[in-house]
């Protein structure tokens, strides 16, 4: 039933060769296919949540939030 997702072949040692022969030139998380992508998703998602985390805490700091129920 399941047999085209369990009986594949193996094909880590080709990928392992693919890897391997770009070795130091770029870093080992940006070598994949679409990793540029996944990082740069990643970078971007976590400097606004960042970004956003220290603009509310100075805006609680400086007493100018909203409080729970305000308008």
């Amino acid at each position: 039933m399941i047999g085209w997702l369990v009986n594949r072949p193996n094909t880590v040692r080709e990928k392992q060769i693919a890897m391997q022969s770009l070795a130091g030139k770029t870093p080992v998380y940006l070598r994949a296919p679409r990793s540029k992508l996944y990082f740069n998703a990643y970078m971007v998602l976590f400097t606004v949540s960042f970004v956003g985390s220290t603009v509310q805490l100075v805006n609680y700091s400086l007493g100018r939030a909203k409080k729970v129920g305000e308008e």
